[in-house]
């Protein structure tokens, strides 16, 4: 038993110490692999960034070494995409020119058909940053890979690619059953910004129902005026949702002229509706909307109110004074006023060394007093000012108001 014992503690320590010692070397190949890396590259760099600083059209194999080891191609690669990550305009060009020169596109394209999902993920970022036309195709077809984190990083790299031919896979991508992906897709075409918005446009009809609702949202975020017709049509589609979304696209948008179609999209029969056109309206700004947002002050959905109390409130000082007028949905008005600070900064004009200004403030105050709601809000205002301005706080809400006369 005890010559047993002592063979299994010999195979033990032998096998810990033949673990260690593969430890030992694993980690000092590593080092030595990394110091030979480093010395490489300082070699390498230069005769990089002399090429992508150059004005000729010499190839990037005219300032390199005649022969270039593996090693020596990889570490090119490397310094030529950590570069692509932060250049612009010509120098991108020659980044893309050399790499594909250099066959790093081909490689990566061939890397594409990996077995391993990570491999593949990774080769068609790496295609993004190479921006090579020839890669367009290969990631295209990647957009139908069974993963999704695949299809997305596809979807990234034809992103930063572009061009009409990157930019329609995307757009057919939104219709993706994974609502996940299709919100991803959504940022990666709005990224792109203006030139995907033809192609939007373009397939917007084909799209199902969902991906018409994200194109909506990607056309108001680009922000494009192109798009303006499109969502003046939506806002009479039959599916509240695709109106809703047009409406709050159009105040993205922002375009003044667009107010007639939004003061119409008030009176819908959806409240969601209602509610995205009165914000569109706030977004917009023009002050011809503030009779129809005043009456929607009077709507019976909680939303609609709010957002018609915060499209006045941005209208300048004529959206206010509707605000203040309102004898319906006092709370919301006040609401609005408080949240703005406007009844805040009344409060404290009322100590103001300009007459006009205090006379403005002392009135605006009658006003909204003389609605018969003063908000917990504002009464901490005055709490919180100084002593003077509580002092002539008091005074003014002592005077009877226009609201008072006559009450018992």
């Amino acid at each position: 038993m005890r010559a047993i014992m002592i063979q299994i503690v010999t195979v033990v320590g032998a096998l810990l110490a033949g673990l260690t010692l593969a430890i030992v070397i694993n980690k000092a190949r590593r080092e030595m692999s990394e110091a030979i890396d480093r010395r490489r590259r300082a070699l390498l760099e230069p005769a990089v960034f002399e090429y992508l600083g150059a004005a000729s059209s010499k190839p990037l194999s005219g300032y390199l070494p005649k022969r270039l080891s593996r090693r020596d191609r990889r570490l090119v690669e490397e310094i030529l995409l950590a570069a692509a990550r932060i250049v612009k305009g010509d120098t991108r060009d020659r980044i893309t020119a050399a790499l594909e020169g250099h066959g790093s596109v081909q490689g990566a394209i061939r890397s594409l058909r990996s077995r391993r999902r990570f491999k593949r993920a990774d080769s068609a970022e790496d295609l993004g940053l190479m921006r090579s036309r020839e890669a367009v195709e290969p990631l295209v077809a990647l957009m139908n890979d069974p993963e999704p984190e695949v299809r997305i990083r596809a979807a990234r790299a034809l992103g930063i690619i572009r061009g009409t031919t990157s930019i329609r896979p995307l757009v057919r991508a939104l219709a993706d059953p994974s609502r996940w992906s299709a919100i991803r897709v959504a940022e990666i075409l709005i990224n792109v910004g203006a030139e995907a918005v033809d192609e939007l446009l373009a397939a917007y009809e084909t799209l199902p129902r969902h991906a018409r609702i994200s194109a909506l949202d990607v056309l108001g975020r680009i922000r494009s005026l192109r798009a303006i017709g499109l969502m003046k049509r939506c806002l009479e589609d039959p599916d509240p949702d695709l109106r809703a979304r047009a409406a709050h696209g159009l105040g993205l948008i922002g375009d003044s002229g667009t107010a007639p179609d939004l003061i119409k999209a008030l009176a819908d029969r959806e409240w969601p509706v209602r509610a995205m056109a009165a914000k569109a309206l706030g977004r917009i700004g023009n002050p011809a909307a503030i009779p129809s947002l005043r009456e929607a002050m009077k709507d019976r959905q909680w939303w609609v109110r709010a957002n018609s109390g915060e499209a006045l409130r941005g209208l300048g000082q004529a959206g206010r004074e509707a605000l203040i007028d309102i004898p319906f949905a006092r709370h919301m008005a006040v609401s609005q006023l408080e949240e703005g600070r406007i009844i805040e900064q009344s409060v404290s004009d009322l100590t103001s060394a300009d007459p006009e200004r205090r006379a403005a403030a002392i009135r605006f105050i009658d006003r909204v007093t003389a609605s018969a709601r003063v908000d917990e809000r504002t009464r901490q205002a005055a709490e919180a000012t100084q002593e003077s301005v509580r002092r002539a706080l008091g005074d003014v809400l002592k005077t009877p108001g226009p609201g008072d006369r006559g009450r018992p």
